[in-house]
């Protein structure tokens, strides 16, 4: 699963897990009952992120090895990036 920081019609944004941006998508507006930004298939309001969010809508429940944590404090912040930017965790 990828996660993606995907930003709402209403100018919020939140991290949602899929398989890809479309799949993160209907996740997020079938949880939150908002509607993404951008087209339907193409021009999705979504941005990769390295992990899962703090407030993540929709993390997939790996049946080994549970969750993945929500390591990325930063959000909208880590937004188009495939790796975490800092060079010390966020939590120090």
């Amino acid at each position: 699963m990828k996660t993606f920081w995907l930003t709402f019609t209403d100018g919020t944004g939140k991290s949602c897990q899929g398989e890809s941006e479309y799949h993160a998508k209907l996740i997020a507006e079938k949880f939150t009952g908002l509607k993404v930004a951008g087209g339907d298939y193409q021009g999705i309001a979504a941005e990769p992120l390295p992990y899962p969010s703090i407030g993540c809508i929709w993390r997939f429940d790996e049946p080994l090895h549970g969750k993945t944590p929500e390591f990325c404090h930063g959000g909208k912040q880590c937004a188009g990036r495939t790796s975490c930017p800092k060079n010390y965790s966020c939590t120090e």
